[in-house]
């Protein structure tokens, strides 16, 4: 079954609805004002949770550890809705343990690509998030958020998206482009037309694809890529 879900559809504390799934992801906001910046935090998870009070005195990284410490073993993830104001691409790998980031700017884009590159398993969250589960409970919502198993959304789905081990195809409901990115946020390839086909190489370490048409865009998670061996059999 396809659930769609907008994580920032909650108030400051509530539930998240799950359109096509049982019940709601609970949801809270921190917004932290600390030493060095301001801390955009939202916490989804299935059950409410004991949460952490804010400390001016100590720095985004600080706050973001102690975040993510508190949530560890709960059933929750924790999203950073601000990563270019809060960290930066330069010291995003700071956010160690946060799974979501919200893409909602060119610079938000350079963190979760600069994160991406440093091998942080990373999400990007941006418009409608759409995942397809066999069984749409709240659970499993949260996990395939934290595994990646989900599309960013903008008014456009694509009709198929299948990964496999050694690369993705796709089709659109209309012709459109999707842009291959890699490594750096470099953009391998673009397509042009309804369907494409993308054959890893082993050296983009990691895979993402944007889809634009007429009735809007989508982005999906990155595929981490290990790289191939080179040698000669024996």
């Amino acid at each position: 079954m396809r659930v769609t879900l907008d994580p920032f559809a909650a108030p400051a504390e509530g539930r998240i609805p799950l359109h096509g799934g049982d019940g709601g992801l609970w949801s809270a906001r921190l917004d932290w004002t600390c030493r060095d910046a301001r801390l955009d935090a939202r916490i989804l998870a299935v059950d409410p949770i004991p949460l952490p009070e804010p400390e001016p005195s100590e720095a985004v990284p600080n706050a973001l550890a102690r975040i993510v410490a508190a949530v560890r073993g709960q059933r929750a993830l924790v999203l950073l809705a601000n990563p270019a104001a809060a960290l930066g691409a330069e010291r995003i790998a700071l956010a160690e343990g946060v799974r979501l980031f919200s893409i909602a700017s060119e610079a938000d884009l350079a963190c979760w690509d600069r994160a991406l590159t440093l091998g942080v398993p990373a999400y990007g969250v941006r418009g409608t998030l759409g995942c397809d589960l066999f069984n749409p409970t709240p659970a499993n919502v949260l996990s395939a958020l934290g595994f990646g198993a989900f599309t960013c959304e903008e008014g456009l789905t694509p009709d198929e998206f299948v990964e496999d081990p050694h690369g993705v195809r796709w089709r659109l409901p209309e012709a459109g482009s999707a842009a291959v990115v890699v490594r750096g946020g470099f953009e391998a390839q673009r397509f042009v037309g309804a369907a494409g086909e993308w054959r890893d190489t082993g050296s983009e370490a990691y895979v993402r694809v944007e889809f634009a048409t007429a009735r809007g865009r989508c982005w999906t998670q990155p595929r981490f890529i290990a790289p191939r061996r080179s040698g000669h059999g024996g």
